[in-house]
């Protein structure tokens, strides 16, 4: 009878599970990716600003403040829901965060450098087609 019940919740598991860390399995990881999709994932919005300025150069301001407001209640996980990878080595991912009030992505544009990677470029929006506009 135990083993019923066992196998009653798991088959009441959601079917999509989402790990920490936003990595899809078997793919490309980018440290330098992950780690912001983790500040991300925190809702560590002024971390995030600062390695966004501090790995591209581009100074967001306040431009992502409603963020922290939007998704308040947090996100359930991540997930890369795409990835390109270049013969050249250019990663092109694309990321869901599963926010409680909806979702937002993420693309991240990075290119080799030394022994890992070097982002580039990103765009963030809750429209999907938006970042899917992204990849090449």
């Amino acid at each position: 009878m135990k083993a019923l019940i066992v196998a009653g919740l798991v088959s009441l598991a959601p079917t999509v599970a989402f790990a920490e860390g936003c990595a899809l399995d078997g793919g490309t990881v980018v440290a330098k990716v992950e780690a912001l999709n983790q500040m991300m994932l925190d809702l560590d919005v002024a971390g995030f600003i600062f390695a966004i300025k501090d790995e591209i150069g581009l100074d967001l301001g306040e431009s992502l403040s409603g963020v922290s407001e939007i998704f308040a209640a947090g996100f359930d996980g991540c997930a890369t829901i795409a990835q390109r990878n270049d013969l050249g080595g250019m990663v092109q991912n694309v990321v869901m965060f599963n926010g409680k009030v909806g979702p937002l992505f993420v693309y991240w544009l990075a290119v080799p450098q030394g022994d890992g990677h070097r982002v580039i470029s990103f765009t963030l929006d809750t429209d999907l087609e938006k970042v899917m506009a992204n990849l090449r």
